[in-house]
């Protein structure tokens, strides 16, 4: 499928569905908001507990995308089915994150293209109940050798809705910046400059909230767009590696029967010795008698 063919069969899948596929998303989101904001006074073990937490419910949420891509009917419980299955949930969310973490140390460009090689785990531990966290990423990174690519340009689509808040957002912060070096490089606070660089501040300030919102809301339409076209390409490409596959082995079965063209006996054309074999049942000839009248 092309990235116009899957992002067109998402966009079916969502019809009738826009509701709970933005709702899982707010609700996936104060979660997240919540437990980070209670969770951060607490050294360490908060910091483990959010991690713990952050992996299910992400999964949880992918396969519910999932469903919504198979015009099935999910309901809001199952985005937390990945905690009824926290030992490989949990597990794949974790080495993924050490993956990537590690991979990122070489530089920016490894860590974005493992990224993308481990973007299938999450489906294939919903489709496959008793493979491993570890098997997923394997199978993962062998379903998207030559397809990276491909699912960058998908994803690329929807990173250009965010060009307007991030546009809006740069320009905030430098004028806060810039608003903030002219206070503190002035002497005397009661200045017409004070003031004005304070108001530009508190404006720099306004603007980044302002693009912070908007991200929020485009969030709210791009989110469950892009991960229900991720999952519709990860249907087209399952399919895809399957009809590959069967096509190979339908080959191979017919270069190693030999006898697939015919069941007649083997031995139907063999010479035999005299008295052996097929010849022995024909029966001689009678010599005839030369008074028996013609």
């Amino acid at each position: 499928m092309t990235i116009s063919q899957v992002k067109q069969t998402a966009k079916e899948s969502l019809r009738g569905n826009w509701g709970i596929a933005i709702g899982i998303f707010v609700l996936a989101w104060l979660i997240e908001t919540v437990a980070s904001g209670v969770l951060s006074f607490i050294p360490f073990i908060g910091w483990i507990a959010l991690f713990l937490l952050t992996g299910p419910l992400y999964v949880g949420v992918s396969w519910v995308y999932l469903a919504i891509s198979r015009r099935e009917q999910p309901e809001v419980a199952y985005m937390f089915s990945g905690f009824k299955e926290f030992g490989r949930t949990f597990l794949a969310y974790l080495l993924i994150s050490i993956f990537i973490f590690l991979w990122s140390l070489l530089l920016i460009v490894p860590g974005i293209i493992k990224t993308y090689s481990y973007s299938q785990t999450f489906f294939i531990l919903r489709d496959n109940p008793n493979i491993s966290a570890l098997d997923a990423i394997t199978e993962s990174r062998h379903m998207m050798n030559g397809h990276k690519g491909r699912l960058f340009g998908l994803s690329l689509t929807f990173l250009l809705w965010y060009l307007i808040p991030i546009a809006v957002g740069i320009v905030g912060s430098v004028i806060v910046f810039s608003g903030m070096a002219s206070v503190s490089y002035t002497s005397d606070p009661t200045e017409l400059i004070s003031a004005l660089a304070a108001g530009a501040t508190f404006g720099g300030f306004v603007l980044m909230l302002v693009a912070g919102l908007i991200s929020l809301g485009i969030s709210l339409y791009v989110y469950p767009y892009l991960i229900t076209s991720v999952a519709v390409f990860y249907d087209d490409l399952y399919a895809a590696s399957e009809g590959i596959y069967v096509e190979e082995t339908v080959i191979v079965e017919e270069e190693v029967d030999p006898f697939a063209q015919t069941e007649q006996d083997p031995f139907a054309n063999d010479t035999h010795p005299e008295g052996f074999g097929p010849e022995t049942t024909k029966e001689p000839e009678t010599p005839k008698d030369e008074n028996e009248p013609k």
